[in-house]
């Protein structure tokens, strides 16, 4: 496999420095020069650069898209028994707190260029295991977690109420239909909402989501997960928490609503 990638790559350095060749050779027919020398080192410089160019691109596409899945790609090639059970999960660059079920692991950060939002993708590894793999009927939860920086002051209702409105009137080749938009608690000095509702394919498939919006500051945080069978990604969803708790929620619980403002 490494002496094909070689050979294709011979290949196509080969075909760039005769393409550059050609290209200075007739700059220097038309500047009516005989000699091959500088056609031949110039079309050699830009054959470099073209390559460099091209392993640096590759090299800061992977390090940017492929390298935050390592922890997923390590749990997936490591496990080998299906993992059950609440885990306690603090993220190492923010500090915020989630509980996660099962063999969910969350990538690194995926940085979006020019100042965009920061992406993490979560998913259930234990989908990977083979004997795991063959039951049609065991759980299996996904999620994406998207923080970005914000000057909207409306709170996490606001924002997901109107969320929700818009997705319910864009008009794609299927249909979101959401049934609930409900105030949430994700800890002290933020405001949090959950807008819970189905995805309806243009195949007749339905795909039940939840979506956590939770705001503190100039901090905006959206969690969306979906899963096979409910349950488990409305308890990921209602523990998350600006800073990270030092325990465990109950697992059958669910975080309480914050109590109302007495008049």
């Amino acid at each position: 496999m490494i002496v094909f990638l070689v050979v294709i790559g011979l290949l196509i350095a080969a075909v760039l420095y005769g393409i550059f060749f050609l290209l200075f050779k007739l700059i220097w027919v038309l500047c009516k020069k005989q000699r091959n020398f500088w056609p031949l080192i110039l079309a050699g410089a830009a054959t470099l650069l073209v390559i460099v160019g091209i392993v640096w691109a590759a090299a800061s596409t992977v390090n940017r898209y492929i390298v935050p899945f390592t922890p997923i790609i390590q749990a997936a090639q490591t496990r080998t028994e299906p993992v059950y059970g609440a885990q306690a999960y603090t993220d190492p660059r923010f500090g915020f707190g989630l509980t996660l079920y099962d063999g969910t692991v969350f990538s690194d950060w995926i940085n979006l260029p020019d100042n965009g939002p920061s992406l993490a993708v979560g998913i259930d590894t234990n989908i990977f295991i083979h004997s795991f793999g063959q039951n049609d009927n065991g759980p299996f939860s996904a999620y994406l977690l998207v923080r970005a920086i914000t000057r909207d002051s409306s709170g996490a209702l606001e924002t997901a109420q109107l969320f929700a409105k818009q997705v319910q009137e864009t008009q794609f080749n299927g249909k979101v239909v959401v049934d609930d938009v409900a105030p949430a608690y994700a800890g002290i000095g933020g405001t949090a909402a959950i807008m819970q509702g189905t995805l309806y394919a243009a195949s007749g498939e339905e795909l039940p989501f939840m979506l956590l919006i939770a705001k503190k500051d100039e901090i905006f945080y959206a969690l969306l997960g979906l899963e096979k069978t409910p349950g488990q990604v409305e308890k990921t969803l209602r523990s998350f928490r600006f800073e990270a708790q030092t325990t465990l929620p109950p697992q059958n619980s669910v975080a309480p609503l914050p109590a109302p403002a007495q008049p």
